[in-house]
C-alpha cells in the first residue's frame, strides 16, 4: 500500500491554527499511528504549521529552498501531514504540479484538505486579522473585500478545481465551516479524513480554540489607531505593541459596541448573491450536491451603525478615559508627595 501525504491548505481564518496546534500537541500519538507531523530542524514558527516555510518558498518561486525542505518530509517511512494556510495560494501556479509530481515520485499518494467559511463571514475574519496582526494594512474592509473579489479568493470552487486537476477530484476533501458547528468540529473532521476519528471520540475534551479575535466593535477603532501611527512613520513593532495594548485596555475603559458584523446587511447580501453561482458549483463538484452554507445573512441592527462615526467615538472615549486615569494617578502621586513633605517637615521641626 502506498504511503499517503496530506496537504492541509487552509483556508486562512478557517480553524487552521487550532488544527495545527492539535497536530503539534499530538505528534507522538500520530507517529504511533503511522502519521508524521514534524518540523524541519530550526524551521518551527510559533502558531504556524509545519509547512509554513515550504509554502512561502513555493509562493515566491524559491525552489532552491523549497525542494530540500520537501525532501526532508519525504524521507518519512510513514504517512505525512503538511499544513500551512499559505498552501492555499500555491494551487494557482504551475509550481503546484511540480510539488505533487515530486511527492508522487517519492512513493506517496497525495490528498488535499481545505476548510472554508461563508464568504461574508470569512472576509470579516480576514479583515480582523489584517488589523490585529503585524500586516501593514490601513484601508477599510470594503477595500479588502474588493481586493479579495478581484483575485478570486472568494471563489472556493475555482480554487478547489485547481487542486483537483493536479491531485485528482477524489483526492480533494472540502470542509465547510458553519457557525452552528461545535468548536471541535474542524479537528474532528480532520481526524476523520485520516481515518483516526478514535483519537478524539465523542464526549472527550474539546481541543483548545486558538487565535480568537477581539470584539468586533473594537476592530475599526484599532484600524484607525494603526493607520494614524503608520502614517506618522512609527515602526511596525511599536504600532503592533500599541494595537495589542488597545485591545487589552479598551474593554476596561470604554463601552464596547455590541455590533456583530463590520459590513452592513445589504452589503453582505450582495456579496452572497455574487457568490451564489460559485457556491452552487462548489456543492455540485465537491459536496455531493449538498449546499455548503445557508446563504441568508443575519440582520443585526447594531451592525447598521456607520463604522467611522462609531470608531471615532470609541477612540475619543479611550483617549479621554485613559487621560482621566493618568490624571487620577497624577493626583495620587502629588498627594503622596505632599504627605511625604509634610512628614519630613514635622521631623525637621522636632
Amino acid at each position: 500500500m502506498a504511503k499517503r501525504l496530506f496537504l492541509h491548505v487552509g483556508m486562512p481564518k478557517c480553524a487552521t491554527t487550532s488544527i495545527q496546534a492539535y497536530l503539534a500537541s499530538q505528534a507522538e500519538a500520530l507517529a504511533r499511528r503511522g502519521f508524521n507531523y514534524t518540523f524541519a530542524p530550526g524551521e518551527r514558527i510559533p502558531d504556524q504549521g509545519n509547512a509554513t516555510h515550504l509554502a512561502n518558498a513555493l509562493i515566491t518561486g524559491d525552489t532552491a529552498r523549497a525542494w530540500p525542505l520537501l525532501d526532508h518530509f519525504l524521507r518519512s517511512d510513514g504517512n505525512v501531514i503538511l499544513s500551512s494556510e499559505y498552501l492555499f495560494g500555491v494551487s494557482r501556479g504551475a509550481i503546484a504540479q511540480e510539488l505533487v509530481a515530486r511527492i508522487r515520485q517519492a512513493g506517496f499518494d497525495v490528498g488535499v484538505i481545505c476548510y472554508f467559511r461563508r464568504q461574508d463571514l470569512w472576509i470579516e475574519s480576514d479583515y480582523k486579522q489584517h488589523v490585529k496582526s503585524g500586516a501593514d494594512w490601513r484601508r477599510g474592509i470594503v477595500a479588502l473585500l474588493d481586493e479579495r473579489v478581484e483575485k478570486q479568493v472568494l471563489n472556493y470552487n475555482a480554487m478547489l478545481l485547481n487542486w483537483a486537476r493536479i491531485v485528482g477530484h477524489d483526492n480533494v476533501l472540502a470542509v465547510p465551516l458553519r457557525p452552528e458547528q461545535g468548536p471541535d468540529h474542524a479537528v474532528r473532521r480532520f481526524l476523520e479524513a485520516l481515518d483516526l476519528a478514535d483519537m478524539l471520540p465523542d464526549g472527550s475534551a474539546s481541543p483548545k480554540h486558538h487565535n480568537v479575535s477581539p470584539p468586533t466593535g473594537l476592530i475599526e477603532p484599532a484600524r484607525y489607531l494603526k493607520r494614524a501611527m503608520l502614517d506618522r512613520g512609527l515602526s511596525m513593532p511599536l504600532v503592533q505593541q500599541e494595537v495589542d495594548r488597545f485591545f487589552e485596555v479598551a474593554p476596561r475603559l470604554v463601552r464596547v459596541p455590541q455590533r456583530r458584523f463590520l459590513l452592513t446587511h445589504i452589503r453582505r447580501q450582495r456579496l452572497l448573491q455574487n457568490c451564489e453561482n460559485s457556491n452552487a458549483a462548489l456543492a455540485r463538484n465537491f459536496l455531493g450536491g449538498v449546499p455548503a452554507f445557508d446563504m441568508v445573512p443575519d440582520f443585526d441592527e447594531l451592525s447598521e451603525i456607520p463604522l467611522g462615526a462609531e470608531a471615532a467615538g470609541i477612540l475619543a472615549a479611550y483617549h479621554v478615559d485613559g487621560q482621566n486615569g493618568l490624571r487620577r494617578r497624577s493626583h495620587l502621586l502629588r498627594g503622596l508627595d505632599l504627605l511625604k513633605r509634610s512628614v519630613a517637615g514635622r521631623r525637621i521641626k522636632s
